[in-house]
């Protein structure tokens, strides 16, 4: 069962949009950023996003997709909150894991509260894969747990789910992992993988080219959540409950999807016409059968008010000994 924030009932007709929104929208341009660099899964959902986003919003003003990566997504975030405009002119994409927990511990350079976020919905929660290389000679968790040598994984920046969930499957099941931290982006990272630099990655579908998916190029070993099937869920796979409290905060970015957002203080009017445009994009068949096609998660569409909700209440309730042990992995070096 694919696993989504809410379920959202997609009502909203072009035609019941505000006059005011038509005009205000009519020949301007809005600038849509991803906060990883070009080439990766955020940033190709971003594009995927600009692609049909503008037609479903009145006045159909044209879309500018621009890069602004760093630091997991926070520099991204850190200008959506106090840089960039609330006049509904400039979106954003930073990203999941390292955008979404970094002001939950509190990093150094995050000037951001996610709670003042204006949301604006996200097309599906995101599933991560560990995805190993053939070559490897790991096909299943067992042959992970049971390697007699050093496995590489691929990772990117230290907030993010890709670096820090298979250190924690090192930590608490003594596997023989070495994650290598600092590819610019998921991209670089599988990169390393089709290379032969590294043994896996844990990323979504959608990162690995789909020429390695149809050879059998990468196998899949695990999942986040039941999207993958065949694949077993990580959460079955481990018992230690600081490790599951641990895997559980690292999991509830993903549950938000790759969400969009605009500037705090966006106008209440702007937000339910950006809100229900989005809806209605992502319900339509042009924009799920190309996200199908390109390999994203669409599943059930999160409304952004719900996700406003979801991050004002669950994303705060997380234990403080959970939440340090994550910084820990986050301090690393």
């Amino acid at each position: 069962m694919r696993s989504s924030l809410i379920v959202a009932l997609v009502v909203v007709a072009t035609a019941m949009q505000p006059a005011a929104a038509q005009e205000y929208y009519r020949g301007k341009t809005i600038t849509l950023f991803a906060g990883q660099p070009p080439g990766g899964g955020i940033d190709l959902e971003m594009r995927l996003v600009g692609q049909f986003y503008g037609k479903h919003i009145p006045g159909g003003p044209s879309i500018v997709p621009r890069n602004m990566q760093g630091a997991g997504g926070l520099i991204l975030g850190n200008h959506l909150y106090s840089v960039a405009k609330p006049d509904g002119l400039t979106l954003g994409m930073p990203g999941r894991t390292g955008f979404v927990l970094a002001p939950i511990i509190s990093a150094a350079d995050t000037r951001y509260d996610l709670r003042k976020f204006t949301w604006i919905g996200s097309s599906a929660s995101s599933n991560l894969v560990l995805w190993m290389r053939r070559e490897s000679g790991i096909k299943r968790f067992d042959d992970l747990k049971k390697a007699k040598r050093e496995i590489i994984i691929s990772g990117s920046g230290s907030t993010t789910s890709n670096s820090i969930i298979p250190e924690v499957l090192a930590k608490y099941e003594g596997m023989p992992i070495k994650v290598v931290r600092g590819y610019p982006g998921i991209a670089d990272a599988v990169l390393a993988v089709e290379r032969g630099e590294t043994d896996g990655v844990l990323c979504q579908r959608a990162s690995i080219r789909p020429d390695m998916l149809a050879s059998g190029g990468v196998i899949p070993i695990l999942q986040l959540f039941d999207m993958e099937p065949g694949v077993p869920l990580l959460q079955d796979l481990v018992a230690n409950p600081r490790e599951k409290a641990l895997l559980e905060l690292l999991a509830a970015p993903q549950k938000l999807g790759l969400a969009l957002i605009a500037p705090p203080g966006l106008p209440s009017e702007l937000t339910r016409t950006l809100r229900a445009a989005y809806l209605e994009m992502v319900a339509t068949a042009e924009y799920r059968d190309e996200a199908v096609k390109r390999g994203f998660d669409v599943g059930t569409p999160n409304d952004g008010q719900a996700i406003a909700g979801y991050v004002a209440s669950t994303l705060t309730s997380f234990p403080a000994e959970t939440i340090a042990e994550y910084r820990t992995y986050v301090e690393r070096r």
